[in-house]
């Protein structure tokens, strides 16, 4: 394990790709953080406020009672995404390549999203205001025929629009949750 500071920023790293353990670290509660991990299990993070990036290729990212913006993505796990309260104006993303993403939002949440799923389904507690889609791609296939694709995404607003949320999985299902 080497543990590095520069500038005030700690950078924690293996040597090793296989994993080697689990690694609990705490920081203060208004930190951003920036976490890869790659066949180490899952990451989990609880209780921060800030900027967040998570990227984990094979294991699940779970946020829990975060405060901020989040960019999150498991290549081959689940992503499970808890928020207390959100950034104003800025864009979040949470992905997942083969799992389900469930995403926690406060009620009073304003964002326009982007939601996909090519293999499962969306489902949602808040009322989307649905916006117009991306028009079809139309092509001429070399037998003659038309192609036709579209991109499959639900555009869409909650609670009059804000920045951005992009919600994406390939293999799994989306839920998109008004917290209580």
């Amino acid at each position: 394990l080497t543990i590095e500071e520069e500038n005030n920023v700690m950078t924690v790293s293996s040597p090793s790709p296989f994993g080697g353990g689990n690694l609990e670290i705490q920081v203060p509660t208004r930190t951003n953080l920036s976490l890869k991990s790659t066949n180490g299990g899952r990451v989990l993070v609880d209780g921060v406020e800030g900027d967040i990036e998570v990227t984990n290729v094979n294991g699940n990212v779970m946020l829990t009672n975060v405060s901020g913006s989040v960019v999150a993505h498991a290549t081959n796990g689940r992503l499970t995404a808890s928020l207390k309260d959100v950034a104003p104006n800025k864009m979040m993303s949470f992905t997942s390549m083969n799992a389900n993403v469930d995403v926690t939002l406060p009620p009073t949440t304003k964002a326009n999203l982007k939601i996909r799923t090519d293999n499962g389904a969306a489902y949602s507690d808040f009322d989307i205001q649905l916006g117009p889609s991306s028009p079809p791609t139309v092509e001429k296939g070399t037998g003659g025929g038309t192609r036709i694709r579209t991109d499959g995404s639900i555009n869409g607003t909650i609670n009059g629009g804000g920045p951005e949320f992009e919600i994406r999985t390939l293999n799994g299902n989306i839920y998109l949750r008004k917290a209580q």
